[in-house]
């Protein structure tokens, strides 16, 4: 009988502070004298780490070279979280190959990896992610679908045993592993999910390891002479489980430090004074609100006060400071409306963040702690109806049903259930590349109030 052992991590999310743990684990169980294949599943880069802001994800792969990976596929924090130029070279000094089939890149390999044991087993590997259609191509990336391109792929496949490294999703790939007889195992990921002792659909394996490292994966598997599979162990680990090492907490601790550092060292700008973000008025949202009316080259923005995670925007601001600010993974959209349609989803909009205003909100990019109140840029509910402010005399003028409109939304809005309508109507813009800091820096950039190096001198400096 020949074994092989098979090690992965998923939507790890920066969470580096479980690093050290899954770093000796990953070491210890490959050199048990069993041949071992390792990977991650993608969302190992999440920017709300402050040095993986710094480094633009550099420095998450230089943790993943020291796991060993045979391979590794991308979450859509990757393919959606960085802009186009950051992922283009987030994997320039990658020592394993990253697989992904569904999205054509430069920087990964589109047709199966085969790799084979020292028993002659042969492995395919295909690597698909998350299909995001109404971001991928508006962030410049050619999409398929992931059914289409495994039709493709796997009459093609000439191997013994197949797996998929997939960050589609628990759902789509049970669906697969219902449809597909050709892939013997798929390891999982995107959707946060847990099998803590495998599971199977027909004939397929699963196996998925949580989030944010809080387990790792470890499968077992026999085969025999003929390389046929006899006998198959999954579980997923808890790292709190695991020893840990006073050390580990210095070498985390010192990681957060040095992010911190490399933020500090860009100032973004210097407001005449500070500006509240409380009850009754909400002056640094507000100001925030004309600055995204501007990006969207629009007169009209609606946002929460929630998304500003703090009670005052201070008067010296810092790229560490928009990171601890607006930490989420957020953009703008651009919706254009008829005034009928607008004043639906405004309505809507307004009725269901009475409910949201305390609640705690979690997932689509938000970073922050509750909703909070809705904040009307250009825009002024009353009496039951709405009315456009005429910015150069204050005058307003009731929305015209016939007329078009145009007004930008965080993309929370257009993802997230809260919002139906939303969804339905209109037509929608996700206005790339960047996040809502990276909107503001950018704004004072081009005010000329932005003194320092770009994000990659920092990662080339430090």
């Amino acid at each position: 009988m020949n074994k092989l052992r098979i090690l992965h991590l998923n939507d790890l999310h920066s969470h580096l502070e479980r690093f050290p743990v899954i770093e000796r684990f990953f070491a210890e169980k490959s050199h048990e004298e069993v041949e071992s294949l390792s990977f991650d599943l993608g969302d190992n880069v999440d920017r709300v780490h402050p040095l993986t802001e710094a480094t633009e994800g550099q420095f998450n792969v230089e943790l993943m070279n020291r796991l060993d990976l045979t391979a590794a596929t991308i979450g859509n924090n990757e393919g959606l979280g960085l802009t186009h130029e950051m992922l283009s070279h987030l994997y320039d000094e990658a020592n394993f190959p990253v697989l992904l089939s569904n999205l054509a890149t430069n920087f990964a390999q589109s047709e199966p990896l085969i790799v084979t044991t020292s028993f002659g087993l042969r492995i395919g590997l295909i690597g698909l992610t998350a299909p995001y259609v109404l971001a991928y191509p508006q962030a410049g990336w050619e999409l398929s679908d992931p059914f289409v391109v495994l039709d493709e792929l796997l009459p093609k496949l000439d191997c013994d045993f197949t797996i998929l490294l997939s960050h589609l999703g628990k759902n789509v790939d049970e669906q697969i592993a219902k449809d597909y007889d050709e892939i013997d195992l798929i390891i999982g990921a995107h959707t946060h999910h847990l099998f803590e002792h495998g599971a199977q659909v027909n004939q397929t394996l699963l196996a998925a390891a949580g989030r944010y490292g809080e387990y790792v994966g470890q499968i077992d598997l026999t085969f025999n002479e003929n390389n046929q599979l006899v006998d198959a162990q999954i579980e997923a680990i808890a790292t709190n489980t695991l020893p840990q090492r006073k050390s580990d907490l210095v070498e985390t601790n010192g990681w957060e430090l040095r992010g911190h550092k490399l933020l500090e060292g860009t100032v973004v700008a210097d407001l005449p004074k500070a500006l509240p973000n409380v009850l009754p008025d909400f002056k640094g949202s507000h100001y925030l609100a004309k600055i995204f009316a501007d990006y969207g080259n629009t007169k009209l923005c609606l946002m929460n006060s929630g998304l500003l995670v703090t009670d005052e925007l201070p008067n010296h601001l810092t790229l560490d400071d928009l990171h601890e600010f607006l930490p989420h993974s957020i953009r703008l959209v651009r919706f254009t409306f008829t005034g009928e349609e607008l004043r639906q989803v405004l309505l809507e909009i307004m009725d269901v963040s009475d409910f949201l205003a305390t609640q705690k909100i979690q997932g689509m990019g938000f970073r922050g702690k509750t909703f909070g109140s809705l904040i009307f840029h250009g825009i002024e509910p009353r009496e039951g109806d709405f009315y456009i402010k005429n910015s150069e005399n204050q005058s307003l003028e009731k929305i015209s049903d016939e007329e078009s409109y145009q007004i930008v939304l965080p993309d929370q809005y257009l993802f997230a259930w809260y919002f139906p309508l939303l969804k339905k109507l209109g037509k929608s813009e996700i206005l790339f590349p960047y996040f809502l800091r990276e909107i503001v820096a950018e704004h004072f950039k081009n005010c000329l109030l932005y003194t320092s190096p770009s994000p990659r001198d920092r990662q080339k400096s430090r």
